[in-house]
């Protein structure tokens, strides 16, 4: 399955970038991620792997990501090497006149009983990826007035 959700962002890609390579910044977007660790020394990039821990409906939840594509100021592509089911995930970013279009690429595929959910597992994923380009936004697009303020 895959699927594509986009937001644009009245911020530079450079400045997006910067906010997204910083792991531990995840937790302020991503619903139920409690805590990120690093395998590997900062910063990210290609081969870089990384743990989020997450507990959903009760269960407590780790999904190991290696970091396959890095460009910097317009991609980061990671895929999973231990989840639930395999995933990967393609931020890009790309100049539109005024901002920054943020565009999330997801690719996963449900096997045994995940695969008999797979309309309702499409669904709160698409939810999901919509609610964080969505947080995304009003963190980025807040920062930027924080930082005018301080000038």
């Amino acid at each position: 399955m895959n699927f594509q959700e986009e937001i644009i962002i009245q911020q530079s890609p450079e400045r997006i970038f910067a906010y997204l390579q910083e792991v531990n910044n995840r937790s302020e977007y991503i619903p139920l991620l409690e805590e990120v660790i690093l395998l590997d020394d900062p910063p990210l990039r290609v081969g870089s792997r990384y743990i989020e821990v997450s507990t959903i409906a009760g269960q407590k939840l780790r999904t190991t990501y290696q970091v396959k594509d890095w460009i910097k100021n317009r991609k980061i592509s990671v895929q999973t090497l231990k989840s639930v089911f395999p995933i990967q995930v393609d931020l890009n970013l790309m100049e539109r006149e005024g901002g920054t279009a943020l565009q999330i690429l997801l690719d996963f595929e449900l096997t045994g009983v995940y695969r008999l959910a797979a309309p309702l597992i499409r669904a709160i994923v698409r939810q999901q990826a919509q609610d964080i380009l969505l947080r995304l936004r009003r963190i980025l697009e807040q920062k930027e007035s924080f930082d005018q303020r301080d000038t």
